[in-house]
């Protein structure tokens, strides 16, 4: 029976909770009011007003409106769409309402006012006779939003999804807890983690624990700066705050992981730093900086950080290896080769401002950085300054080796890019690879050789490499050349480069080895803009025309198999590098042997257009006679074509001289250049003495040559004293050159064992 009485009993309190939330209590608003606003310390203003036995006993109240101090301005400390207010049962008898406990419902806005004198208003709140002396009601806030203002002006920061607990305690004290997820209003997305503050106000000392859970990097730096780093990874924070709100000390722990730059992909790496510091409520003001002695030891100060942020930041690091900062950078993005080798340590210090940018200095200490297939580079010291978006290296020796040094200097830019000068006494061109640029024109091509003098490279984004610049000279190098049976060997020259134009001056070389080798001086510009990019001019002393041949033979007489070379069918496929050559340049030959014969090349200017060579403008002394003209060589076949036009004059012959005027053509290489000629135009000569009884005071006549050194001469007209002759000629079959003249009223016949152009016998 009792236990059916309890039943009852209990159910009946269950419908009476449920029922007397719909029981409008209008009638006890006006003392509710007054009991909230002696409770607060603020004028409070109350919508509706319903009993609440369930969670109460107590009343819920809608739309609810808590006033703020004066001081704080004119906009309320809070708006409440839903309050449960909690009555304390002891006030019940003292006729003195009270309450407990007070509940915020959901989409409660708390505004947090700085005012124009430095204190908050919470510090108001918490500091108003209600809360000193205990009477005020504990206050809970479930999914709120905190909002902050300066005076009458709105922070775009605020506490989304915040909780919000104070404890009021009979000796004085207050507990708080907040948490809640930082944002701003100018951003759509926000993708923090949370923030959690709890600890006590005790009068006007706080001893509170603020933690941040983990949350991402660039969003949690977008509260300093909208514009955030471009840089991504996770943060979390904790730390105590003790003493007055201004100045309040703080100890804590900072954690960043995963970070990289925004274009790249995580890699873990996890970094931890204990800091300490000073936190200025009133003034916005804090300042941090590492504890103990760290490695690299940071500082960081932000002010008007709620209102209008700024911040500076600094680091100061002593002696930390050098391969974990270049890890650290390609973390960062850096494209540094995985393969790439570092030892030594950096010291220095770096600072951030909105000002001024990135500032700082770092000093290398027995550094040595090493690239994949190369020497190490390393220098006992080298010092780098940091300028806003300059990372300047200032002159220092980095050594090569046991004898080879250089002098480095430079500066980059994210914008104007790298600008790096090397100098040096004497370094091995193959050393170039070490600083791990891309090769100097012209010096790209040597692979062995010393180059003394300084350049500049220069590279700008977002181009794919950059550019030299300089003088320098280039001693005892290689350098192979494609159509060139051996490599060209520079003794010396002076190289002056200009982007990708380069200049070669005071050049002494050689082609070949040995009694074959064929020395010359000259210059040499190359020019890529230029229709024809390779310039030259060079000068030979002593040559020989058999051994100009055998050098150039890759290009004259290209493999093409053993059948095509016996058959001697089938055409020559022209080479990549033989279809792209353009070259504009002049050559002399002092001394040039052709089999027998002694000749001089003062000038010849050759053009060379992929297979099409063409020489212009030809003065050629052998021996006694002297030859001007032209000549084109064609190497598109499988043997060179050779064809002249010009005139040779003063050919020695029978005792006189013959002058020729036309062409010849010839095929091939060697014996066969002459086996193969043929040649036609007109002759002209002087006191030939062309067989004992015929002495020829002048002759002219017309001429061909064919193959086998075959004479066919026609319109032949000499003059033997008073009398004239005319008439033809030919080579015999036995050699002889026989002619058929009409003089005189008669016909006659000459014969002579030597053909024009041949020695006499």
């Amino acid at each position: 029976m009792m236990k059916r009485a309890a039943l009852i009993a209990i159910a009946l309190i269950l419908v009476a909770g449920v029922g007397a939330q719909y029981v409008d209590a209008e009638f006890a608003r006006p003392r509710i009011e007054r009991a909230l606003q002696r409770s607060l310390g603020r004028r409070v203003a109350v919508g509706k007003v319903y009993f609440n036995l369930l969670t109460g006993p107590g009343f819920t109240l809608d739309d609810v409106t808590i006033y703020d101090d004066a001081r704080a301005g004119i906009e309320p400390f809070a708006h409440v769409w839903e309050l449960e207010a909690r009555v304390n049962l002891l006030s019940l008898f003292s006729h003195k309402l009270e309450f407990w406990t007070l509940r915020l419902g959901e989409s409660t806005d708390i505004n947090l006012v700085k005012t124009a004198a430095g204190p908050w208003n919470f510090q108001f709140l918490l500091g108003s006779a209600p809360a000193l002396s205990g009477s005020m009601p504990s206050i809970r806030m479930r999914s709120g939003r905190v909002n902050f203002k300066f005076g009458d002006t709105k922070s775009v920061f605020y506490l989304n999804d915040a909780d919000f607990d104070v404890s009021p305690s009979e000796d004085g004290s207050v507990e708080v807890r907040l948490s809640g997820a930082p944002s701003r209003t100018d951003q759509a997305q926000q993708n923090f983690g949370r923030f959690f503050l709890r600890g006590n106000w005790n009068r006007e000392k706080f001893d509170m624990r603020v933690e941040l859970e983990r949350s991402a990097l660039e969003e949690v730096a977008r509260l300093l700066d909208q514009r955030g780093f471009g840089l991504h990874g996770i943060v979390a924070l904790d730390a105590q705050l003790s003493g007055p709100p201004s100045n309040l000390t703080i100890e804590g722990n900072f954690e960043i992981d995963d970070l990289h730059r925004s274009d790249l992909l995580p890699q873990r790496g996890e970094w931890k730093l204990a800091y300490r510091g000073k936190l200025d409520l009133h003034a916005e003001r804090l300042e941090l900086e590492s504890a103990g002695d760290p490695p690299v030891a940071l500082r960081f100060r932000a002010w008007d950080y709620l209102s209008s942020p700024h911040w500076d930041a600094g680091a100061r690091f002593q002696q930390i290896p050098l391969s974990g900062l270049i890890e650290v950078a390609r973390h960062l993005g850096a494209p540094l080769s995985e393969k790439l080798a570092a030892e030594g340590s950096v010291s220095g210090d770096a600072q951030y401002s909105e000002e001024s940018g990135l500032t700082g200095r770092a000093q290398l200490e027995n550094a040595s950085v090493t690239l994949p297939g190369a020497q190490p580079l390393r220098a006992e010291n080298a010092a780098v300054d940091i300028a806003g978006q300059t990372i300047s290296l200032e002159p220092a020796t980095v050594r090569l080796g046991e004898n080879e040094s250089a002098e480095l200097e430079g500066s980059f830019t994210g914008a104007e890019g790298l600008d790096l000068k090397i100098a040096t006494r004497g370094l091995n061109v193959a050393d170039l690879r070490s600083f791990g640029l891309n090769d100097i024109p012209l010096v790209e091509q040597t692979r062995q050789g010393i180059w003394r003098g300084s350049a500049r490279y220069q590279w700008t984004p977002p181009a794919a490499a950059g550019q030299w610049s300089g003088d320098f000279e280039l001693q005892n190098a290689r350098i192979g050349i494609d159509g060139l049976a051996d490599p060209l060997r520079i003794q010396s020259a002076a190289i002056a480069a200009n982007g990708a134009r380069v200049s070669v001056t005071r050049l002494r070389a050689q082609i070949g080895t040995g009694e074959g080798a064929i020395a010359f001086n000259g210059e040499y510009r190359w020019d890529p803009a230029a229709v024809r990019p390779h310039k030259f001019r060079i000068s030979i002393p002593h040559a020989d025309a058999a051994q100009i041949e055998q050098l150039w033979s890759p290009v004259l007489l290209r493999d093409r198999g053993f059948l095509s070379r016996a058959l001697r069918f089938g055409s020559s496929s022209v080479p990549d590098w033989l279809r792209a050559r353009r070259a504009d340049g002049t050559v002399a030959i002092d001394d040039l042997a052709i089999g027998d014969l002694n000749a001089k090349l003062s000038h010849a200017r050759l053009l060379w257009d992929g297979a099409q060579v063409r020489l212009s403008a030809i003065d050629l002394e052998i021996e006694d006679a002297h030859a001007t003209g032209a000549a084109t060589i064609d190497l598109a076949g499988r043997a060179p074509h050779y064809r002249f036009d010009g005139r040779i004059e003063g050919v020695a012959y029978k005792g006189g001289q013959l002058d020729f005027d036309g062409s010849l053509e010839s095929d091939g290489a060697g014996a066969d250049l002459i086996a193969n000629a043929h040649a036609e135009g007109s002759l002209r000569g002087r006191s030939v003495a062309f067989a004992p009884d015929a002495d020829f005071r002048t002759v002219a006549a017309c001429f061909d040559l064919l193959p086998g050194v075959r004479w066919k001469i026609s319109c032949l007209e000499a003059r033997e004293g008073s009398d004239v002759f005319t008439g033809s000629g030919a080579t015999q079959p036995d050699g002889r050159l026989v002619l058929d003249l009409t003089g005189r009223g008669k016909q006659v016949r000459y014969s002579s064992v030597s053909a024009p152009g041949a020695q006499d016998r």
